[in-house]
């Protein structure tokens, strides 16, 4: 395959947008490098090799479009793809969370979709040649300016996806999380209300006072009857005491 050809045609402009896809993907994995690096030093690593390798690919597709460039960007992408699909079906092979497997973000889609097209475009490229079908530098244009806005939108929702999620925590953690709020979430309900109060006590109905059936005593009876006197108190004999003396 000849190293440059003519720039307006469908392989040229594949070959393009291809390495504008990989240029995004790049950026979205620098951005995400210091939170793996935190979680675990390897991660950090790898996603810095990757990204390095996906910059300098996107350069290098441009200026020497050959068939080992386009067999090694395919192969690389190719790799990465299926170890994020591994890492969010059964779990990553090693690493803290080996076994479990991840949740699936924003910035996870964008750079996989990103590094799909990276796959297509240089497959394109490879199968077809640089000598394709011509396009028109207007047409041309149009598209490298819309497929630029797209991977600038998807490079952006990516970025902001990667730096605000600190980590990518297996799924069931976060459902266990979800679960353990939920459960403090009741429990703070059962302090924040009061106590059910037990319902007071029934009131009884008066009763009613029952009526005797005897005749009233006549009031003429009643002031007829003498009170006792009142107890005299005995008298001492003051002079017999004396005359004692």
């Amino acid at each position: 395959m000849a190293p440059r050809a003519e720039s307006k045609t469908d392989s040229r402009l594949a070959a393009r947008l291809a390495a504008l896809a990989s240029l995004g993907a790049c950026v979205i994995h620098f951005a995400v490098v210091p939170n793996h690096w935190h979680e675990w030093m390897p991660a950090g690593v790898f996603f810095a090799s990757l990204a390095t390798f996906q910059l300098i690919w996107a350069r290098l597709v441009l200026a020497r479009t050959t068939t080992p460039v386009l067999a090694l960007g395919i192969m690389a992408n190719v790799g990465a793809i299926a170890l994020w699909a591994l890492s969010r079906t059964a779990g990553a092979p090693f690493g803290p969370h080996a076994g479990s497997a991840e949740l699936v973000q924003a910035a996870d889609l964008c750079a996989l979709l990103l590094q799909i097209y990276v796959v297509m475009g240089a497959a394109w490229v490879w199968h077809q040649g640089l000598q394709g079908v011509p396009v028109p530098g207007f047409a041309s244009a149009v598209i490298l300016f819309g497929a630029a806005g797209v991977v600038a939108l998807a490079s952006a929702v990516g970025v902001a996806s990667g730096l605000r999620h600190g980590h990518h925590a297996p799924s069931g953690a976060e459902a266990g999380a979800g679960h353990h709020g939920t459960s403090a979430g009741h429990v703070d309900g059962h302090h924040g209300h009061a106590e059910p109060t037990a319902p007071p006590p029934a009131i009884e109905p008066a009763r009613t006072p029952a009526i005797s059936t005897r005749p009233p005593v006549p009031a003429q009876v009643l002031t007829l009857v003498p009170f006792p006197p009142p107890a005299a108190e005995p008298l001492h004999d003051h002079g017999d005491h004396d005359h004692g003396h």
